[in-house]
């Protein structure tokens, strides 16, 4: 089988680690495939050809269930009937700034999206997603093709199966990962959270990771960083940064694919809700949902603003966490086993198409 995946893996790390994940999960079911990757954010029309000799065209994840989406994101093609093979939508998402009722059941997909829908489904396939607020949202307009797979970024084939949380005690924690925030009206936020971190954790060694390169801010948060006796890290432009994580004792931070990362390796990981794709995943894992900002009624219409609580939040989930004997980690732990078999449907289904 030859294998075309579709990606955007250009500078983000958590883009690298769908890819790469996705690509472990394609080769794990398909141990003989021939696996051909292509970056999504440019035109394909001169590499139809070699894309139409694939047996599949595979795109892996991301945020592919918003207008926008095709064309403007991914220019594959500006006609969908030239690709002349089947289409697969693997773990692919909703994207809104809020995951609330009111977004998710307003939302109307606008027509290229629809075409795309169409060409992916053309063959019998089911449209794999993210997280539950994704199928939410496809449902509602009219959709029900849909298979809830998880984002491919959820499994660590090595820990498939793993429910039991074996890790170090937030007593006994002394590697502590911090993840930056995407929005940069949040770096206040994150600079409050690594204070909180050194004064709860103490003599702990801390790393601060950014996923998409040192942030504009740089100049005016290093300081802060190092007088707090901070790792100030980048990660950018591989997957291979996500390394630094493997070893610790506690991921919190703002990074959606940070905190699927540790909690696909069965760390312990708090993530602070920055968008719909945070919130979506924290509820389809029954995780508690800490989020960036709120919804405050002024003078007759709706404001948003930065959540000024978060860090007792914050405090108060860890604490919940030790007090409960990480029973919601173990529980996210065993609903990642759970879609992991919707996955392997999903991706095994290919075979009965081509």
């Amino acid at each position: 089988m030859k294998i075309a995946v579709l990606h955007g893996a250009i500078i983000n790390a958590g883009d690298f680690l769908i890819k790469s994940r996705a690509i472990s999960l394609l080769k794990y079911f398909y141990p003989d495939s021939e696996i051909v990757e292509y970056y999504r954010n440019q035109s394909l029309e001169e590499k139809l050809p070699e894309i139409n000799a694939c047996d599949i065209l595979v795109f892996a994840g991301g945020p592919g269930y918003c207008n926008g989406f095709y064309p403007r994101m991914a220019p594959v093609t500006d006609d969908l009937n030239k690709i002349k093979i089947p289409v697969m939508l693997l773990g692919m998402g909703w994207w809104e700034h809020n995951s609330d009722v009111v977004s998710q059941y307003s939302y109307q997909f606008e027509e290229p999206m629809r075409a795309l829908f169409q060409k992916a489904t053309e063959k019998g396939l089911k449209m794999g997603c993210r997280d539950i607020a994704t199928v939410n949202v496809l449902r509602n307009n009219g959709y029900d093709n849909i298979a809830m797979t998880g984002c491919p970024a959820w499994y660590d084939l090595e820990h498939i199966g793993i429910t039991r949380y074996t890790g170090k005690g937030l007593t006994s924690c002394r590697k502590i990962c911090i993840s930056d925030c995407g929005n940069m009206a949040n770096w206040g936020l994150a600079v409050e959270l690594t204070q909180f971190v050194r004064r709860f954790f103490g003599n702990c060694e801390i790393y601060f990771v950014c996923h998409r390169g040192f942030p504009d801010a740089r100049l005016g948060i290093e300081p802060i960083m190092k007088e707090l006796n901070v790792h100030f890290m980048d990660i950018s432009g591989s997957d291979e940064g996500f390394k630094v994580y493997d070893d610790c004792d506690l991921h919190i931070g703002f990074r959606v694919h940070a905190h699927i990362y540790n909690l696909s390796r069965r760390n312990l990981s708090i993530l602070l809700e920055e968008d719909a794709r945070g919130s979506s995943l924290n509820e389809t894992l029954g995780l508690p949902e800490i989020k960036t900002k709120y919804l405050q009624v002024e003078k007759g219409a709706l404001q948003y603003h930065i959540n000024d609580k978060i860090i007792y939040q914050v405090e108060d989930a860890l604490l919940n966490l030790a007090e409960n004997h990480y029973c919601s980690m173990e529980n996210a732990y065993r609903m990642m086993n759970q879609y992991f078999e919707n996955m392997k449907r999903h991706i095994l289904s290919i075979k009965d198409i081509i």
